[in-house]
């Protein structure tokens, strides 16, 4: 009868040991389960890093293509700055302008 009384507690005591471990694990693996999602799909991940390089690449891009416009038309204002000719050239191209003693032909491509 002892005996018997032994096993039945025996085997209450060793399946809530068996719970036990499991359920720590469960808890343990939800926590890293946790933990891991935000370094693969949250702020900061790989993803949003690769997304963030793409940007910088095509931002760097733009930037370049404006600087060269804008070397394009600092040169043309220290022309315009520089001397009479260069704003000649530009009145006689954008208005048609001309000197004295001078006629103005246009010629047209259409018959």
């Amino acid at each position: 009868m002892l005996s018997t009384a032994l096993s039945v507690m025996g085997r209450k005591y060793r399946n809530k040991g068996n719970r036990a471990p499991r359920l720590i694990c469960l808890v343990l693996v939800g926590l890293l389960i946790t933990i891991q999602y935000p370094l693969w799909y949250g702020k900061g991940s790989e993803r949003s890093l690769h997304d963030l390089n793409v940007q910088l690449t095509i931002q760097r891009q733009n930037n370049e293509k404006l600087q060269q416009e804008l070397d394009l038309m600092q040169r043309e204002a220290d022309s315009l700055r520089a001397g009479k000719e260069a704003i000649e050239s530009r009145a006689r191209e954008s208005m048609n302008m001309i000197k004295e003693n001078e006629v103005l032909f246009r010629l047209s491509d259409e018959p």
